[in-house]
């Protein structure tokens, strides 16, 4: 590890926080395959889950995603939980339209 992160943390569930922004958009970009989303969608239309139209361009998908996923981020909600298991249906559905 470089000089430059040495000094963030690493996510450790029992501390408060998910780390440096590093690691947090490095699990942006993970993607879930496709049968894993459609398990975790359970139904659910991910145009719905992220607030777009089904005619979204590629630049609009991936700002709604953002935009999702600065709202239901564990680290900004009281209700960990909820927020944890909206981040895995907002991933799903990015995964499933790019």
């Amino acid at each position: 590890m470089n000089d430059f992160m040495s000094g963030y943390k690493k996510y450790n569930p029992e501390i408060e926080g998910y780390g440096s922004p590093f690691d947090w958009k490095r699990e942006f970009f993970k993607r879930i395959s496709p049968d894993e989303a459609t398990r975790i969608l359970n139904e659910e239309d991910p145009y719905e889950i992220l607030g777009i139209k089904r005619n979204a361009t590629r630049g609009q998908i991936r700002s709604a995603y953002y935009k999702k996923a600065m709202e239901w981020h564990p680290d900004r909600n009281p209700d960990k939980a909820l927020a944890e298991e909206m981040m895995k249906k907002i991933n799903a559905a990015y995964s499933l339209l790019t």
